[in-house]
């Protein structure tokens, strides 16, 4: 792989009747919305993509979660596997379903004004009430962006 040159993830759901590849994640955040921990039975680790750049086989079901937000599940075993506002750019997908997370590192937690009351977040990584400030996940394509349109210009 190229100096510089995002990396690629793979992963799947648990039966692996739905595969998918992503090109260029963004670091992990656990998030401790009402809606993550409804979806998930607790909070979520999650790594946010562009949707552009994400690959999918597979029997996947998008469902309305919210007005504004659909995930998508396996048919064949029902493992929730990516999550997305339905008029956004991106697509977060669950970091339970990636093969590997080299190269990703987790960033923190957003949300926690929302966090269940039967746990307490003791890691020393970083806590946002919302998101993170200037929301760390869009200034990571913003500059990912950036890049490359530096890089095309060179070219």
């Amino acid at each position: 792989m190229a100096a510089g040159a995002p990396e690629r993830h793979k992963g799947g759901c648990l039966c692996g009747a739905v595969q998918f590849e992503a090109l260029g994640l963004a670091d992990i955040w656990f998030c401790h919305c009402r809606q993550c921990r409804y979806l998930s039975g607790h909070f979520v680790a999650a790594a946010a993509v562009m949707r552009e750049n994400v690959k999918m086989e597979g029997p996947l079901k998008w469902t309305p979660f919210t007005a504004t937000a659909e995930y998508a599940f396996c048919l064949a075993c029902g493992t929730p596997l990516f999550w997305r506002q339905t008029n956004g750019r991106t697509l977060s997908i669950f970091a339970g379903s990636l093969t590997h997370t080299d190269g990703l590192a987790v960033k923190g937690h957003m949300f926690v004004g929302e966090k269940g009351d039967y746990y307490q977040i003791t890691d020393g990584l970083p806590q946002f009430e919302r998101h993170p400030p200037g929301d760390g996940v869009r200034d990571h394509f913003n500059a990912h962006e950036a890049h490359n349109l530096k890089r095309a210009n060179k070219e």
